[in-house]
């Protein structure tokens, strides 16, 4: 996101700020380096965003410490690796907290080009365990964090639960992503005069001096590792349910919908996207009606769908088959939201 994001803090939030500390926790595969030269020093600067009521805001109530039991939801916000801020994403990480009925730790990974992959991922493995680590504050069950995040931070959110899925690590109770940024080649023709329609500029890839993935990567050939571009991961098997939200008419349009007929054909992911017609990149964060449309579905995604999902999964293991969502002969065996209100999120 380019142009949405804003500095104001809604009237009815909470932020309180929250710095999470870096250690090494024996890290495997492409985070194994960076791992080893943490010295224990380095904090990760974030910020708890809550929608409070206009009663307590008035009178300054404080919120008890959170319980082990505490569902939240991990945010990472936008920017192409490099801009951005929690603190630039308040309205957006507001209206999901009000929708979700959750607090959102919104995590300021470090930014490129000072820090160029691994270093946002690593950040984002880092406190997504740090919210889980048995001996540290909070204690959190996996299950009890949803894991979100718009554009790159889309991107960054898939990227995070590969590196736990491969790596065998406690995979996060579901995510929803926003306009996800999964490929950093540019590959695809919906960016072609992409201008036409979104915001974002044509063809970033030709770009020399402002190249974000030339910005974000030590080399060219880095740009189809699945950890950088997760459209290119081998599979997408095994992974929690993921509701993906895309405009109609945005540049990542086409690597979107590659990506969710990828995951449609993996075995056992739930994925359930949908597409906002004539809306354009993260399009959550504008004013439009279909934003708060939008909006109430992840709400309704984090607290309903996942556990239906999840339910439904423990009873019928998914096997690795084209689901046909028009089909009679198979309707008693789909998932519960594929025969919702026009395959949506939201039930009849």
């Amino acid at each position: 996101m380019l142009i949405a994001p804003t500095f104001i803090t809604p009237l009815s939030s909470k932020t309180e700020q929250l710095q999470i500390p870096i250690k090494s926790r024996g890290l495997c595969g492409i985070l194994r380096k960076a791992d080893q030269e943490e010295t224990g020093k380095r904090m990760l600067d974030s910020e708890w965003m809550s929608a409070v009521s206009a009663w307590e805001k008035i009178y300054g109530l404080l919120l008890e410490a959170p319980p082990s039991c505490e569902k939240i939801v991990l945010y990472f916000h936008g920017g192409a690796y490099c801009a951005m801020s929690a603190q630039t994403h308040r309205t957006l990480t507001h209206k999901i907290s009000k929708a979700t009925k959750r607090r959102v730790l919104a995590v300021n990974y470090r930014l490129a080009p000072e820090t160029r992959f691994p270093g946002a991922l690593y950040d984002a493995v880092q406190s997504f365990l740090y919210m889980i680590d048995p001996k540290g504050p909070y204690k959190l069950d996996p299950k009890n964090i949803v894991v979100m995040g718009d554009s790159a931070g889309g991107g960054l959110c898939l990227a995070m639960m590969l590196y736990l899925r491969d790596h065998g690590l406690a995979q996060p109770e579901g995510a929803a992503l926003l306009s996800p940024w999964v490929d950093l080649s540019f590959s695809y023709p919906s960016w072609k005069n992409a201008s036409l329609y979104d915001y974002l500029p044509d063809n970033p890839g030709e770009l020399k001096a402002m190249n974000p993935a030339s910005l974000y990567l030590d080399s060219p050939h880095l740009v189809r590792h699945p950890y950088v571009s997760p459209i290119f991961a081998d599979n997408f098997d095994n992974m929690p349910p993921i509701l993906i939200q895309s405009g109609g008419c945005e540049s990542l349009r086409d690597e979107i919908m590659d990506l969710t007929e990828k995951m449609r054909k993996s075995k056992g992911t739930m994925v359930h996207h949908e597409i906002y017609e004539d809306m354009v990149h993260v399009f959550q964060a504008f004013p439009f009606g279909k934003s708060t449309e939008a909006i109430e579905r992840i709400g309704w995604w984090t607290k309903l769908g996942i556990p239906l999902i999840t339910e439904w999964q423990s009873r019928h293991p998914i096997q690795p088959t084209e689901v046909k969502v028009g089909s009679c002969e198979r309707e008693q065996q789909l998932p519960p939201l594929l025969l919702g209100r026009r395959h949506r999120s939201i039930p009849c």
